[in-house]
Formats: C-alpha cells, sequence, structure tokens
C-alpha cells in the first residue's frame, strides 16, 4: 500500500484543505469526533488570507527595497562629491577625512578582495527550499562580486557561488541545515 504524502507548503495544504471540505460534505458515515466541513472550509480561508497577506507583503518589500536602493544610490554618488572634496582639502591619505565617515584611500594592488560586511536582510525560512538574500556595500571600482555559500558558517566546501554585478544577491534553492 502507497503512503500518503501530506503536503507542507502552504498553497498545497490550503488546496488540499479545500478538496477535503468537499469530500467531507459528500460522506454520509462521517464520525463525530473528525473535523466538520466547516471547521476544514474555514481553516482553507483563512490559509488563503493569510497566503493572500504574505503576497502582499512580499510585493511591497520588494517595492521598500528598490526604494531603499534608490536611496542608497543618491547616498553613495553624496558620498562620492564629499570624497572628492576633501581629496582637494586634506589629501586621500589624510586621517581628516574620517571626519566625513570616509577612511583614507588605501591601494589594494588590483586583484580580489574580501568586503568587510556583509549583512543578510531576508531569510525565506520554512519548508525546503528556502532562500536568503544578501546584501553588501558597493565597493568603489568592483567590476563583480564572486558569492559563495557554505554548509556551515566556517566554510569547507562550497555549495554554490555566483558571479553578480550588483551589490546583492539572493541565494535560492538552500535545503534544511544550511547556513
Amino acid at each position: 500500500m502507497a503512503k500518503r504524502r501530506i503536503p507542507t507548503k502552504p498553497n498545497e495544504v490550503r488546496d488540499q484543505l479545500v478538496q477535503a471540505a468537499s469530500g467531507i460534505s459528500g460522506e454520509p458515515n462521517w464520525s463525530a469526533t473528525a473535523p466538520t466541513q466547516v471547521a476544514v472550509t474555514t481553516l482553507a480561508t483563512d490559509m488563503h488570507t493569510a497566503i493572500g497577506n504574505v503576497d502582499s507583503l512580499k510585493a511591497q518589500l520588494s517595492q521598500a527595497r528598490a526604494a531603499l536602493r534608490g536611496i542608497r544610490d543618491q547616498g553613495v554618488d553624496t558620498m562620492k562629491r564629499i570624497d572628492q572634496v576633501t581629496d582637494g582639502l586634506y589629501g586621500p591619505d589624510s586621517p581628516k577625512k574620517e571626519n566625513y565617515g570616509l577612511p583614507p584611500k588605501k591601494s589594494t594592488g588590483g586583484g580580489s578582495v574580501p568586503l568587510e560586511q556583509v549583512v543578510i536582510t531576508k531569510v525565506e525560512d520554512g519548508t525546503s527550499p528556502a532562500s536568503s538574500y544578501v546584501d553588501w556595500d558597493s565597493e568603489e571600482g568592483a567590476a563583480a562580486y564572486q558569492v559563495e555559500w557554505f554548509l556551515n558558517q566556517i566554510g569547507g566546501t562550497p555549495v554554490g557561488n555566483a558571479a553578480v554585478s550588483e551589490s546583492e544577491y539572493e541565494i535560492t534553492g538552500l535545503m534544511s541545515r544550511q547556513q
């Protein structure tokens, strides 16, 4: 006998509850202790509403991220202009630049340089596969960024990687017990 699969994804659970409610309504021998058609229908309706709310919030979050990126870009342009002015006033290596939130310029000698701060701004958790949205400050002169993710925080063998031109990336397809 085949084992029945009970879904765990919200859309699938909702759809199966709707189907079950229609089956309950036509079942003359339904046990009095079993879930009622009304209870199952109400749960499916509540789940449908919650799914709609999550989808709406995802759209709002996407709009807010786009607005934040636009404002961030304005801030970056402003800081670049401040950097140019302070270069002229104090020189690129002057500690006085720190008064304006700008560290003195340092030469990297070309090649790949690890970023100092990466922030995970969103994690889609729940059932696998999940995703994480990472964002970092743009590095002046960077042509691209290499994003890698591992099974744990210590490193080891990468689970995935991507070369991206933007200072953000959504890592998708993460399975349970991946960090």
